[in-house]
């Protein structure tokens, strides 16, 4: 009987200044054959423990989202990929279910790329509503695939017939502080702003039915559309907020509802300032609604994430081991 031979796997993770989160999400794929660090030249101890938890660590400046990792997809050893965020955890139904695959030739090679969900946990809350969860993104994928050229919000090309989705989740602590989630609110925005004047620049690609039908391919085209049209950040709200359910996280799912319609916002306004327009008006706005949002109640929340962030991470060994 002929001997199954399992396909070996490398992780990318992106860095840049996560000494805190770093380990965490290491840890929770020690069991690949590869973790290839890829770091913006981070200043603290990010690439210092990254190799002590033995991780093979390269330095790379950082542009956009999209173009460091398809810088460094070609720099793995081997040909199948889990690309992992630096405030992420790979859960053990993950880590059992792609150990699966990569044992299974016959299901692998009918696909390129796997979609696998992430719980987002916004303020040391998991948010089930507002069309946070199961959001798939394709992370898992074969070291020939790359990812789209945006600014950001980019997905991995490929047809729909080569994707499929697997179980177990990715948990996803990407807002753990205010001054944290604005620091990425801000960059973010910037991103969109200068990915909306090159859309405005070169014209809306045309649209291509076969790739249309595919939700990865759906999300990136309505994307490119959003931002253009008006009352963007009132639509945006109340597709998560009423649409989508949001309410049913309570006060978690109003906040994330309102900041991401004010991203939305503040983004257009970023947007017409590098066209040469003064959106005076906007940016009167814009100053009212970052000291309302300082207002309400749910920041006082925010002292508390930090620290049951902390109490996450300090269980999560259960989660992967």
């Amino acid at each position: 009987m002929q001997k199954i031979t399992r396909q070996k796997i490398s992780v990318i993770i992106p860095t840049y200044n996560v000494e805190d989160l770093i380990e965490q999400a290491i840890k929770s794929v020690q069991w690949a054959d590869e973790i290839l660090v890829v770091d913006s030249f981070s200043t603290d101890k990010t690439v210092i423990k990254a190799k002590k938890l033995g991780a093979r660590v390269l330095a790379h400046e950082y542009v956009y989202s999209a173009k460091q990792k398809n810088w460094a997809i070609p720099q793995a050893k081997y040909d199948w990929i889990l690309l992992l965020d630096s405030d992420e955890v790979v859960t053990k139904e993950l880590k059992n279910n792609i150990q699966r695959l990569l044992s299974n030739p016959r299901e692998l090679n009918q696909y390129d790329g796997f979609g696998i969900a992430r719980k987002h946990f916004f303020f040391g809350k998991f948010l089930r509503w507002g069309g946070r969860y199961p959001l798939y993104n394709i992370r898992l994928f074969r070291k020939s695939c790359r990812y789209e050229d945006r600014d950001v919000h980019a997905h991995i090309l490929l047809s729909k017939e080569k994707i499929k989705n697997i179980k177990g989740d990715i948990l996803h602590y990407s807002d753990r502080t205010l001054e944290q989630f604005f620091e990425k609110f801000n960059r973010y925005s910037t991103y969109q702003a200068n990915y909306m004047l090159k859309v405005h620049q070169q014209g809306l690609n045309k649209f291509q039915w076969r790739e249309i039908l595919n939700p990865f391919y759906t999300k990136a085209y309505l994307k490119d559309i959003w931002q253009f049209l008006p009352f963007t950040p009132t639509l945006r709200f109340l597709y998560m907020y009423v649409l989508r359910l949001g309410f049913l996280d309570g006060k978690f799912g109003f906040m994330i509802a309102l900041l991401y319609a004010f991203q939305d916002y503040v983004s257009k306004t970023k947007y017409m300032e590098l066209t040469g327009k003064k959106p005076s008006l906007r940016l009167l706005i814009q100053e009212k609604m970052m000291r309302r949002i300082s207002k309400i109640k749910i920041i006082k929340t925010e002292k508390k994430a930090s620290k049951k962030y902390n109490q996450n991470l300090s269980i999560v060994d259960s989660v992967y081991n």
